[in-house]
């Protein structure tokens, strides 16, 4: 396939898998009942207008709440800070929606950041809030493969020729390097310093726990310290954000190589964490003195409107009313412009820019960056890579090909090469100069470990001292007793009848008997001194998260989808496998890098329930129970069962 027909590829698998989006929230608002879409998070009806208040750059925040009806009522379960949504009010109000951002979440009550005009006076009637998707990110994605297929001649373009193996990788010698981080340990050191010596590309193999963050993090600050300009992107928030905090934090050499206004974080600051907000583009640009004009022009406007609004047909004839809309926009456009000449002289100042692929800005990020940097590479389509990957000249891939792979809607646009990133090509293609194995993780117990290491990375891993024999029990508060000596426990179900069922609702399975019998071993726990923020309890099926949520009501204790806790951890993790059927039919726990996810959340504990006769039909699954009865404990659920 030649270099137009590959990008030409790439953007037709594009739009189908936009075309399976848009149907599948088509579907999901339309036919899906209001209760599944609540219970899957999507949706939260029965909402009050609480109030509104001026937000960042011209926003305003528009406060929701709803009363609870119980202990386990949480509304707005599904969704978190940076989300898109729109909030719809009650029939008759004009207009009858308004798209935002969620700025704040709580249990039921949450902030709504919107740019948008609101209806006078607010809406006392009931509102709805449901999750959406954005077309912004599509659009960048397709122009980049356009300009990428376009681009001929300079540095760019060797760069793509390069990631597509049409031309061969460079290295230089390894540099000499006096590392700001003392704690590296020599696997990490040499990541560093051969992405330093990288003329083109270099590729980071970070397997759980091995700190493939703190190695990106020493990176950029080498990079900087060298007089270089890095442009840092990760596909989700919250791995922005974990960059940020590791990037700011630390001694007085790392606050002299980045530090302060030097570090700039794009996007709306509602999609940062709380405590990051200081970095994000809108409150830097909020604190710059010249933005003292940009609050008075939106003062006067904010004024104007109020008065157009209150005068209705009556105190302004139709031309003064004219009049004053046109002084109102032109007031709104001279604000736009100064903030934008403000925001684009913060971004070219900076040392380094953090962002998602979604949120880079053709109008604020002109010229390129000496370095690209990719976080979660492996979870980021090939076109969304491109985004990030045309602002650069040179560019390092940290991520890991055995966890989960991006998330996609359609498994045709998938399976036709959608499915595959330039992270899994170029673990193939880029000579091995250029690609670092991080060996020694600081997460997990050896016996944790181990059983991952030898599935998923040739038994290279190494535990750290610090953690290779910890244990549940010796956290504080927390005694030998019961599970909590052991590192790693399987309860099989095999015999109780606890077998799955299908949940129509939500279109997912459950198996209740597992849910009681993990209820049961969270009572354990605690009642052994496992502090609750220590604990989570895991599952792949969304339909499981539920009924565990009703019958585990703990605060602190998190409960949730083996997808959504990539990237954390917790000191002890049970986990709900689910699938029991007499034709040992796994469904997608066949996919073993989800598995590798769930395995390698807990610390010093983990215990996987699971039905032998059923999951012991797989391969993988097969080499886990006979590891379980050699390197772990391996219990039956019946020792439960009168409990």
């Amino acid at each position: 396939m030649d270099l137009a027909e590959h990008f030409e590829q790439l953007s037709r698998l594009l739009d189908r898998e936009r075309e399976a989006e848009r149907e599948e929230n088509r579907l999901r608002l339309e036919r899906r009942p209001l209760a599944a879409r609540e219970a899957l998070g999507h949706t939260v009806s029965r909402l009050t207008i609480a109030g509104a208040e001026s937000g960042l750059a011209g926003t305003t925040r528009l406060i929701l709440s709803r009363v609870s009806r119980g202990a386990e009522f949480t509304p707005f379960h599904g969704m978190s800070h940076g989300d898109n949504v729109r909030v719809s009010f009650p029939p008759g109000t004009q207009p009858p929606f308004v798209d935002g951002v969620l700025d704040r979440v709580e249990e039921s009550r949450a902030a709504v950041s919107v740019q948008a005009p609101l209806p006078e006076p607010l809406p006392s009637g009931r509102c709805t809030v449901d999750l959406m998707g954005s077309d912004a990110t599509h659009r960048r994605m397709k122009k980049a493969l356009a300009q990428a297929a376009r681009a001929s001649g300079g540095e760019f373009a060797r760069l793509r020729d390069v990631l597509l193996g049409r031309a061969p990788a460079g290295a230089g010698p390894l540099p000499e390097v006096a590392f700001f981080n003392p704690r590296l340990n020599r696997w990490q050191q040499e990541a560093v310093r051969r992405a330093l010596s990288a003329e083109d590309a270099c590729l980071v193999h970070g397997p759980p726990g091995t700190g493939k963050t703190t190695v990106l993090v020493e990176f950029i600050r080498q990079a900087v310290a060298r007089g270089k300009r890095v442009l840092a992107c990760a596909p989700s928030n919250i791995a922005v954000d974990n960059l940020l905090e590791k990037l700011l934090e630390g001694g007085a050499e790392a606050a002299a190589a980045v530090g302060g206004p030097r570090v700039v974080r794009l996007g709306h600051p509602a999609r940062a964490l709380e405590g990051l907000r200081h970095a994000t583009l809108q409150v830097q640009a909020a604190e710059d003195e010249q933005f003292a004009r940009v609050a008075e022009l939106d003062a006067w406007r904010e004024r104007l409107s109020k008065r157009l609004a209150r005068s209705g047909t009556r105190g302004m004839d139709l031309r003064e009313r004219d009049e004053a809309r046109r002084e109102a926009g032109r007031l709104w456009a001279e604000a736009r412009k100064l903030e934008l000449a403000i925001s684009r002289r913060i971004a070219l100042s900076a040392q380094v820019v953090l962002s998602t692929h979604g949120g880079l800005s053709d109008h604020l990020l002109r010229g390129s960056f000496d370095w690209v940097v990719l976080d979660e590479a492996s979870q980021a389509t090939e076109p969304l890579s491109w985004v990030a990957l045309l602002r650069g000249r040179r560019v390092v891939f940290a991520g890991d090909s055995q966890q989960l792979p991006p998330t996609l809607y359609s498994k045709e646009a998938a399976a036709d090469g959608l499915g595959v990133t330039l992270f899994d090509r170029l673990q193939k293609t880029l000579p091995r100069e250029v690609q670092s194995l991080l060996r020694v993780q600081y997460r997990m117990h050896e016996t944790i470990m181990s059983f991952s290491s030898e599935q998923f990375y040739a038994g290279k891993l190494l535990a750290d001292a610090a953690v290779r024999a910890h244990r549940a029990c010796e956290l504080p508060g927390a005694r030998e007793e019961g599970l909590t000596g052991y590192p790693l426990v399987f309860i099989d179900t095999a015999g109780t009848g606890y077998e799955e069922a299908f949940n129509e609702l939500l279109q997912s399975r459950e198996n209740r008997g597992e849910a009681g019998l993990a209820a049961r071993l969270v009572q354990e726990l605690l009642a052994a001194g496992i502090r609750p923020r220590d604990l989570a309890v895991l599952t792949p099926y969304a339909a499981q998260v539920k009924v565990l949520q009703s019958l585990i009501r703990v605060p602190r204790l998190e409960i949730g989808s083996v997808d959504g806790f990539q990237g954390r951890e917790k000191e002890c993790a049970v986990l709900s496998l689910v699938r029991s059927n007499p034709r040992g039919t796994v469904g997608f726990l066949s996919d073993t890098r989800r598995m590798n996810v769930a395995m390698t959340r807990a610390r010093r504990l983990l215990v996987v329930i699971g039905d032998s006769a059923t999951i012991g039909s797989h391969r993988f699954y097969r080499d886990f129970l006979e590891y379980a009865e050699l390197r772990g404990e391996y219990r039956s659920a019946w020792e439960w069962s009168a409990t």
